[in-house]
């Protein structure tokens, strides 16, 4: 095979890759999953500050902190990235929908929790696999909520007081 072909049958390959993975972004989910897989390391280096500021022996308070900014990095960019087709939010709409999606974020990590040691000391599973597991359900519930309480489109001005 000369190098000609070879070059060609990589970009025909690029090119199925590239046209496979804006597919895949064309799906809420897959760029909900996006965002939230970038929140795990925000989360991280955030947790890491605070217990560099607060000591080890804050750690809930630490991680409470740390809990509050992936949360809020990850509302803003599902708010831009996830969502982005909702850009019609003007004054108290953005706020409302920040506090929904703190609500829903606390619920689900509840439900992480919940799964969690319910995993590991009912059916002793390994504490990391078991997390993982509590993790996995409640992005599901998370999405569901984001979807159906969080980012639901404002009602178009009007149509609230008609509505009514």
């Amino acid at each position: 095979m000369g190098r000609e072909k070879v070059l060609e049958l990589t970009r025909e390959g690029r090119t199925i890759i590239v046209a496979y993975a804006q597919g895949l972004l064309r799906w809420r989910i897959v760029r909900y999953a996006l965002v939230g897989g970038l929140g795990i390391p925000v989360n991280l280096l955030a947790l890491a500050l605070f217990l560099h500021l607060v000591g080890e022996r804050l750690y809930p308070l630490a991680s409470a902190c740390a809990f509050e900014v992936s949360t809020t990095v990850n509302f803003v960019l599902n708010q831009l990235y996830t969502y982005g087709e909702q850009k019609h939010l003007r004054g108290w709409q953005w706020p409302r929908r920040a506090l929904k999606a703190q609500m829903a974020s606390l619920s689900a990590l509840a439900i992480a929790w919940a799964i969690a040691l319910a995993l590991k000391y009912a059916v002793h599973l390994n504490p990391y696999l078991a997390n993982t597991t509590g993790i996995v359900c409640a992005f599901f519930y998370n999405f569901t909520l984001a979807n159906r309480f969080v980012f639901r489109p404002a009602p178009a001005a009007g149509t609230e007081s008609a509505a009514k």
